[in-house]
């Protein structure tokens, strides 16, 4: 699955988000260290001979410095494996080692490739239309029709269903079936398809689902017919649970306690099978080179040469001076150079799979920890760009030209903006505002953006609506915007994040508003309370019961905004569902207070001092029952 939600940040590339107990968003993630750099003449290749020791100073300097016990990577170049070994410990507590064709690794959304690989073979046959309304192809699950325009595989394949994303607050368990899952947990659709990313592990999960019904298989089985034996693929599975006869073989997830990994025990459980995938190093290597030589390896044939080409060129972009979708990989470009591929964030483990069909390589790595502060993924852009850099080194940056009187323009762009990669329907919307992206005029020319947790940076426009770095003019980073019919930016888009979009919000949904609003009110809400205990009367207990609640209400989401990482299945939804009842008590009190506190003015009781108490802590409520309603927060049905 895609990282999805846990603490997500965006890190002006792929969501960065520790897997939930799951934009995804995470969770989840390729900084815009991969955005595009000038092009250039690609230089001739170094010999092969000299990279396995590349990669073995890289992969061991990180597994020390940011202590994560094992790794496993796999290179493959002109139909050749140049490289697949295994680096440290699959278990840190035996010291049991990774091995390249036998440890099996969770490796996650990278399972995706294989639900697309599916699709297309289907699409090639003729049983599957990519264009087709999906509803055609699914009896038993009925999807609402929110738009005219159907939704279709094509859709999926580049996450523009138009679905919201949920993930950081679970339900008590997941679903026992897809089927289930699919109807049960399905998200509100928020847009017509086709518009805008928003990776989605429900469009993926329903895209498989399509797989079992038109080939009247499982999923996994359609896959070990059509694609895993004909490769050769003999350690690769699909697995929500990892079974006992596979436990011995698989390298475990580490945290790292006191300075050292530790490893977890293999409990975790995930919905649908593409985000399941169990597999080794060398068996990927069969897996990549498949899609490099035309669909074919070592004489078995698993898609045709136009099909493979239908599937990795491109089929969305947000911008078209940006990278996007080819069907189902995710699209980059580094060192001069168009690559695609898919990352893999899950329970732990943290990885990577990169293509070059152009070029014919293709690149690996999975990680069974992510390390000190996540540094596995970082660690894996790293070893890419050492990999292409000794393939294909980079050409030299050219220098940002301004664009002409952008001072005058620069306005116009500042603002609050928040990912498409989140709910919209439920209560999970409410935590929109903690990722958001601010923009504001520098005043110098430039436009100062500033992500969640980072200092702001400067910008510097070279196209109309397209900035590049103004600090350092080798960056091959890149920012985009969109603009309406009338003229008004509603979109900021960055390079090499396909995944996600970034929305224009209105002031009041904003994380100036927000953090406002809830520290006036909360401070309100407190005194409300101190003057209920020192001034006794039915009014000022009215108030002080209300305020009370409204800080019940704060404290319950605050521990859900903070620490929802380290919360259990179960927990989650019992400290939603009694913070929301605390904030509907206090919500139907309100009505109460205000009429108390005009009663108050009316008659004239108590001092000044007391009525604008009263009257400050009611208004303070009335504006807090608006703010929770529009964010779902007052409802009690599950997610």
């Amino acid at each position: 699955m895609f990282p999805s939600t846990g603490e997500v940040r965006y890190t002006c590339g792929m969501p960065s988000t520790p897997h939930r107990a799951a934009p995804g968003l995470s969770a989840l993630v390729l900084v815009l260290a991969l955005a595009v750099p000038a092009r250039a003449e690609v230089p001739q290749r170094a010999e092969a001979a000299s990279l396995e020791p590349l990669v073995e100073r890289v992969v061991t300097r990180q597994l020390a410095a940011y202590r994560i016990p094992g790794a496993a990577v796999a290179v493959v170049r002109d139909g050749q494996v140049v490289l697949a070994r295994g680096y440290g410990d699959a278990d840190a507590g035996s010291h049991t080692p990774v091995v390249a064709d036998t440890t099996l690794f969770r490796v996650a959304s990278i399972g995706k490739l294989f639900v697309w690989t599916a699709v297309m073979q289907l699409a090639e046959r003729g049983r599957l239309d990519l264009d087709a309304d999906v509803q055609t192809y699914l009896e038993d699950i009925r999807l609402p029709a929110t738009y005219a325009r159907p939704l279709t595989l094509a859709h999926l394949m580049a996450h523009t269903g138009g679905f919201e994303v949920h993930g950081r607050l679970w339900p008590e368990a997941p679903p026992g079936t897809l089927a289930e899952y699919l109807r049960e947990r399905m998200p509100a659709r928020v847009r017509p398809p086709g518009e805008l990313s928003a990776y989605s592990d429900y469009g993926t999960s329903l895209a498989e689902h399509i797989v079992e019904r038109v080939s009247g298989q499982s999923f996994e089985q359609y896959l070990r017919e059509n694609v895993l034996e004909p490769l050769g693929m003999r350690r690769t599975f699909f697995r929500r649970t990892v079974p006992p006869e596979l436990a011995a073989g698989m390298a475990l997830g580490h945290t790292v306690e006191d300075g050292s990994p530790r490893a977890q025990p293999l409990e975790q459980v995930v919905v649908a099978a593409s985000g399941s995938l169990l597999t080794t190093a060398t068996d990927l290597t069969r897996f990549m080179l498949a899609h490099l030589q035309g669909g074919q390896h070592e004489g078995h044939r698993i898609l045709s040469e136009e099909t493979v080409r239908r599937m990795h060129r491109q089929h969305f972009t947000h911008d078209p001076r940006l990278s996007g979708w080819a069907h189902g990989f995710m699209e980059f470009q580094l060192n001069g150079q168009r690559l695609i591929g898919h990352l893999g964030d899950a329970y732990l483990f943290h990885s990577l799979l990169v293509l070059m069909p152009e070029h014919g390589m293709g690149l690996f790595v999975s990680y069974n920890g992510p390390g000190e502060k996540d540094a596995a993924r970082r660690a894996r852009i790293e070893l890419l760009r050492a990999v292409l850099e000794h393939d294909s080194p980079a050409p030299p940056p050219d220098m940002p030209v301004p664009t002409r009187d952008f001072a005058e323009r620069a306005a116009r762009f500042a603002g609050g903006y928040q990912t498409t990669w989140r709910a919209y329907r439920t209560a999970e919307a409410s935590l929109g505002w903690r990722q958001e992206i601010r923009v504001r005029d520098g005043g110098d020319g430039t436009l100062h953006i500033k992500e969640p947790g980072h200092t702001p940076r400067r910008w510097v426009e070279v196209e109309p609506r397209l900035f590049r770095p103004a600090e350092d003019p080798a960056s091959p980073e890149r920012v985009a915007f969109r603009e309406d019919a009338a003229g008004h930016i509603t979109h900021l888009f960055f390079e090499n994040q396909p995944t996600a979009a970034y929305e224009r919000v209105p002031w009041y949904e904003t994380s100036a508003f927000t953090y406002g609003l809830l520290a006036v009110c909360a401070a309100l809400f407190a005194l409300a309370v101190m003057v209920g205990v020192l001034h006794r009367s039915p009014a000022t207990g009215l108030l002080a019961a209300m305020g009370l609640l409204h800080l019940l209400f704060l404290t319950g989401f605050t521990l859900l905004v903070r620490h929802h990482v380290e919360l259990e299945y179960g927990t989650t939804p019992r400290l939603l569902g009694a913070s929301m009842a605390c904030a509907l008590g206090a919500v139907v009190l309100t009505p109460g207070a205000l009429a108390w506190s005009a009663r108050a003015w009316w008659k004239r009781s108590g001092n000044l001092a007391l009525r604008l108490s009263l009257s400050s802590a009611a208004l303070a409520a009335t504006a807090f029952a608006a703010w929770l309603h529009h964010w779902h927060l007052l409802g009690l049905a599950p997610l």
